[in-house]
């Protein structure tokens, strides 16, 4: 993995982030912060009980029973200082009351008659949320790099946040290339695939064909890279007679700095940059186009969507079935994790449509592992939408 890592570094090493805007919390959603949010509220806001019960001075806690001097619900605003024998009756998340440092659960309370009295044990400072303990006000409530789904805009939420600095939503064209594709002879899945993987992934994507013909590659390459901040091209990255990228990329004055990647499926990967924007060539195989994207184009547009974290969940995992990998490049195989905790490959085929389509995870052989026998550990790739 050492040699495709090196490659992958040349690529990750040349992305960096777009610009950046202020949009509302509204707007918010699956956008990735440019700037740490900055708390304008601590959490919580005040004191507060955590739980049902009476609200006491913990030193009154030796008392036979204690007065039940008032009730404070969530939303009220405590009133007179809770004095020397005295309890209040509070509920969760109401402020506790001047005075009062510990919480006594309600199993644990018996009132009556307008007294209250307790068994069991308590500590001081029990079922009590301080103000701020969580997030103080000033405080980071998020770091940069986090994408905002709906846990986190509630957190800004909760500290009153109304706006916050995110980075640009990329726009990535996808171009599938290839006289079958134009004619409709052959059906455009791989473009289809890439455009709503890149949705997913928070990229704005649009999606077209141009013929085998390195004029007409050229010309929509150029297209593509004035009005968008990548362009992934589908098929035409080998060495064949019609594979007229990288010709089409030199045409434009264009910098090829990787094709060719030590790995299977996925070997013709191309990446380039041309008029300041990086261009990713991928193979026309389905397999190989899907895995190309998951190894190198998926994390480089997170990169350029601001994304501290690019990089899939890695697990050990033992195998449910057999696998080889002899030659000198990095083997990938699409593959389902089993209810047992095992991953099971699924078709070796780069061509193959239906094993990304129903994999959860990508298996990962460095070269020269040799043959895995049922049972041993392996290295996945666990994958996901990002949307949610």
């Amino acid at each position: 993995m050492d040699n495709l890592l090196f490659h992958r570094e040349r690529v990750l090493g040349r992305i960096r982030p777009i610009g950046s805007e202020r949009v509302s919390l509204a707007s918010a959603f699956g956008r990735v912060l440019a700037e740490p949010a900055v708390a304008c509220q601590p959490a919580p806001p005040f004191t507060c009980s955590a739980m049902d019960g009476f609200a006491i001075r913990f030193r009154d806690l030796g008392s036979d029973s204690l007065e039940v001097a008032a009730t404070y619900y969530a939303g009220d605003v405590p009133g007179n200082t809770l004095l020397r024998g005295q309890a209040a009756r509070i509920f969760t998340g109401a402020p506790l009351p001047e005075g009062a440092d510990t919480v006594v659960r309600e199993e644990a309370a018996r009132e009556e008659g307008g007294r209250v009295r307790f068994v069991g044990t308590a500590r001081e400072g029990e079922h009590v949320r301080l103000r701020g303990e969580d997030v103080a006000l000033g405080a980071e409530a998020l770091p940069a790099g986090v994408r905002l789904g709906a846990r986190q805009l509630g957190l800004c939420a909760a500290v009153v946040l109304e706006e916050l600095a995110v980075f640009r939503r990329p726009r990535a064209a996808v171009i599938a290339t290839g006289d079958e594709v134009v004619a409709g002879s052959v059906p455009n899945s791989n473009g289809l695939a890439l455009a709503l993987a890149l949705t997913s992934a928070g990229v704005e994507a649009s999606l077209s064909a141009a013929p085998d013909e390195l004029d007409a590659i050229a010309a929509a390459l150029r297209r593509a890279l004035e009005t968008h901040d990548a362009v992934l091209t589908i098929g035409g990255v080998s060495v064949g007679a019609k594979d007229f990228v990288p010709r089409a990329v030199a045409q434009l004055g264009g910098e090829q700095v990787v094709h060719g990647v030590p790995m299977k499926p996925g070997k013709p990967f191309l990446f380039a940059e041309a008029l300041g924007r990086p261009i990713f060539g991928l193979p026309g195989s389905p397999s190989a186009c899907l895995v190309a994207f998951e190894v190198f184009v998926r994390p480089a547009l997170l990169r350029l969507a601001g994304r501290s974290s690019v990089e899939r969940t890695m697990l050990e995992l033992p195998v449910a079935a057999p696998l080889s990998s002899r030659d000198e490049r990095t083997r990938l195989f699409w593959a389902r994790i089993e209810a047992d905790g095992t991953v099971r490959p699924i078709g070796r085929d780069a061509a193959q449509v239906r094993g990304p389509a129903i994999a959860d995870a990508l298996i990962e052989l460095p070269a020269g592992r040799g043959d895995v026998a049922v049972g041993e550990r392996v290295r996945v790739r666990l994958l996901g939408e990002d949307a949610s």
